[in-house]
């Protein structure tokens, strides 16, 4: 995980894909990282969850919970690549996504957006799409 001396307010998918873009990296594997967020959805860190193929990354509920809980995080950002630069969510994004909302209801912290990120700028937030 990284932790970070700004703590930006991440009001909106737009507001948080350059940050997890640039934090994921361009790579020709899907990563799986969560933006860790304070009650008033400023950042608190960035962290890994995940690194999978170029088709899939391998991804659990708590493995994704587990660096929200220790930080003290009331919310979640989640957010991978698609190494093939079209962001358009597999089924399989959208299951995860209703499982992540899932487990944070039960623990008491917020999936915010399941963001997808593609090539140049491009992304579908899940939450924009109805997932959550």
């Amino acid at each position: 995980g990284v932790k970070l001396a700004e703590r930006p307010e991440l009001r909106s998918a737009a507001e948080a894909v350059p940050i997890l873009a640039q934090f994921i990296g361009e790579t020709d594997r899907e990563v799986f990282a969560i933006a860790l967020l304070t009650v008033r959805h400023r950042l608190l860190g960035l962290h890994t969850v995940s690194v999978g193929c170029l088709t899939a990354s391998l991804v659990h509920c708590r493995e994704v919970f587990k660096p929200a809980i220790l930080a003290g995080s009331a919310a979640i950002l989640a957010a991978h690549n698609h190494p093939s630069g079209d962001p358009e969510p597999s089924a399989e994004d959208v299951a995860l996504t209703r499982r992540l909302a899932a487990a944070g209801q039960l623990l008491g912290i917020e999936l915010l957006d399941h963001l997808v990120i593609g090539e140049a700028g491009r992304f579908v937030s899940l939450r924009e799409r109805g997932a959550l």
